[in-house]
């Protein structure tokens, strides 16, 4: 029997193979004079670290969004996209696990680690799969690499215990650690600082959610933490708050702390004397208290002392059945602030994402700032009651906890941006305020409590809730700028233009000589209709200069 048909047959697979071949080197050719090709490497690389932090719109991040999906998406696009994903380490210093994730990938990322390079381990949505968090640990540890940054998402507290308790191997280079869980069967808790401490000795940032506080024995076996975020998913009680302070006193180099409590207290604190001393805070530089409820907020606050060095505090209660607690929490947040003058910036919002409905008590942000330290701020988050005037259009929100006449947080604002629908009072308290020089408002309505309060006594006096006239708001007042970017209808901002230059007029007519001052600047932004000259007449009456900046 011949064998040349035999013999063909390979060198037709060979000259197949070689044709191939060289198909493959030609579409690499063409793809290099492609625009993204001559992308440089190291921007190129960069846009894959990006992807994999893709956010959808609006800022949220998928839940099931893997960013090994996102990598292997990106080596299969082509062989120069393949080259430089695997040459560039920073694409790789970030290891991701997931419940589907295979020991084989994670042995192809540790072939592309380098040695004493800075990795961190993020593993989420963690039910079963936690040998490969163990598993990616130890080629970590073996590879030589630092582990900086853990993160650890389970379903379960005991996935996280048993990670821990499991590990043999010792992490001292790592500085940030988070644990969290979606569902306690058992009530047992989180894993203990002792166990956390055995394996991250030199922690310095740490994220818990817990069942319960870490008591003060815990802190302190964890010597180098400066930065203690914690989630409490129960009920706090009276020793708990003793237990609160206690952490705050005994951590002596923390420098950041917040704690979320996503339940209420039990049982009834506001008539014990919890904690009968001050409780300075001359380290912290950054804090954070964001509570269920607003009489445990109160408890928690009373002691609290700040000093000058304080970089940011940030106070939320999300209590909408207790808006009458506000008046009393900005108060005692007033007393917590002894060393420092009062601000000179204020700025006013509504938290909409936050609101649970129409008909419930909206939250309001006021947060407050200083001239020579505008690094420095403290903000607040309360709960305040819906204006409920029946005969009114325009429903605004009670400001009045925060806005008290003379009050701290108001007295000596020089500049103020009000983005809330307010109240007819909470607009008189900011009119009152003499220091003010600057105003910038955000427009939701053609007629509304602003231009109201600017008109003064003259109008308002049918409103049940105005208690005190205005003669002469905003005394001080040179610039205002107007935000027209809620008013959706061409032509609108035209009409409340002109409703302004008249409201404007009447405040000046309703002034004694030299009572208050002509606006020197006003400034209209996000406007959709070009200004008309008979508009701009009205508005030159009332302003020596006037900006008219339209919607790009």
């Amino acid at each position: 029997m011949s064998s040349a048909p035999f013999e063909s047959q390979i060198e037709l697979d060979r000259e197949i193979a070689r044709l191939e071949h060289d198909l493959v080197i030609l579409k690499r050719r063409r793809n290099a004079l492609s625009p993204v090709s001559r992308i440089p490497p190291e921007l190129l690389s960069n846009i894959f670290f990006l992807a994999l932090r893709f956010l959808k719109a609006g800022g949220v991040t998928p839940e099931k969004l893997d960013p090994n999906v996102t990598k292997q998406a990106i080596c299969a696009v082509s062989h120069h996209w393949r080259e430089t994903a695997f040459t560039d380490p920073k694409l790789w210093m970030e290891i991701h696990v997931r419940d589907s994730t295979t020991t084989k990938y994670l042995d192809l990322v540790s072939r592309n680690l380098r040695e004493n390079e800075e990795v961190s381990l993020e593993a989420h949505n963690i039910m079963k799969n936690y040998h490969a968090v163990l598993h990616t640990l130890a080629l970590v540890k073996s590879g030589k690499t630092r582990l900086k940054r853990l993160i650890i998402n389970a379903w379960q507290t005991n996935v996280i215990c048993n990670i821990l308790r499991a590990l043999s191997l010792r992490f001292e280079e790592t500085a940030t650690l988070e644990l969290s869980y979606r569902f306690e069967p058992h009530g047992g808790g989180i894993a203990t600082t002792q166990d956390i401490a055995a394996v991250f000795p030199h922690i310095r940032e740490l994220r818990l959610m817990t069942m319960g506080l870490p008591n003060t024995l815990d802190v302190l076996r964890l010597p180098y933490i400066t930065d203690l975020f914690l989630v409490v998913r129960y009920r706090f009680a009276r020793e708990d708050i003793h237990q609160f302070f206690n952490i705050l006193k005994s951590a002596k180099h923390l420098v950041y702390f917040t704690l979320f409590i996503e339940l209420e207290a039990t049982g009834a604190i506001q008539d014990d004397v919890l904690w009968s001393t001050a409780v300075e805070l001359p380290r912290l530089r950054r804090f954070k208290l964001d509570l269920l409820d607003s009489t445990l907020l109160l408890a928690l606050l009373k002691p609290l002392r700040f000093h000058g060095d304080t970089e940011k505090v940030v106070i939320i209660s999300r209590d909408t059945r207790k808006p009458q607690l506000s008046h009393s929490i900005v108060s005692t947040i007033i007393l917590a602030f002894p060393h420092r003058s009062a601000p000179e910036i204020a700025k006013v919002r509504e938290v909409t994402e936050m609101n649970s409905g129409e008909d419930l008590p909206s939250l309001i942000c006021y947060q407050v700032a200083w001239m020579d330290r505008q690094d420095h701020s403290l903000e607040i988050v309360l709960p305040v009651l819906q204006d409920d005037y029946s005969s009114s259009a325009l429903p605004g929100k009670g400001l009045l906890s925060l806005m008290d006449s003379g009050s701290w947080m108001l007295n000596n604002v020089q500049n103020i941006g009000v983005a809330a629908r307010l109240d007819i009072p909470s607009w008189e308290c900011i009119a009152r305020t003499s220091s003010i020089r600057y105003l910038s408002v955000r427009v939701w309505h053609l007629v509304d409590y602003f231009l109201q309060t600017l008109r003064g006594s003259e109008e308002g006096q049918g409103n049940p809730h105005n208690q005190a006239q205005i003669i002469s708001p905003f005394p001080a007042l040179l610039d205002l700028e107007i935000s027209m970017e809620k008013l959706k209808t061409s032509g609108l901002d035209i009409e409340y233009a002109r409703a302004l230059a008249q409201a404007l007029r009447e405040r000046a007519a309703g002034a004694k000589r030299g009572e208050v001052r002509q606006i020197s600047k006003l400034v209209f932004v996000w406007c959709t209709s070009p200004l008309d000259r008979e508009t701009r007449a009205l508005l030159s009456n009332v302003a020596l200069k006037v900006i008219w900046r339209m919607r790009k």
